[in-house]
């Protein structure tokens, strides 16, 4: 373990950070962004739920914007490099970060 400073929010009282751990990501939010059901997630999928998401924060990108994050997010989790990403790659049975 690895002490962390101290963080003081005048005028409250003290707030210690004990630890904190990157555990394996939501089935929910997997099944969310997996339209069809089928446990993997497409870049379709992907860039649709982005889009909500940035909608719903009254926030709209065009598509360049969106391929640039896709192109990242599948980057880092699409493992086996199959341009789909399981459910195992992302991140919900392990619990190692991506």
């Amino acid at each position: 373990p690895q002490n962390f400073p101290l963080i003081q929010c005048p005028p409250n009282p003290p707030i210690y950070l004990l630890f904190f751990t990157l555990g394996p990501r939501s089935v929910d939010a997997f099944k969310e962004v997996d339209q069809d059901a089928d446990k993997v997630l497409t870049r379709t999928e992907v860039k649709e739920h982005l889009k909500l998401s940035y909608e719903k924060g009254g926030k709209v990108h065009d598509d360049l914007y969106y391929e640039k994050i896709l192109d990242d997010i599948f980057y880092k989790s699409d493992r086996d490099k199959d341009g789909m990403i399981s459910a195992k790659e992302y991140n919900i049975y392990e619990h190692d970060e991506l």
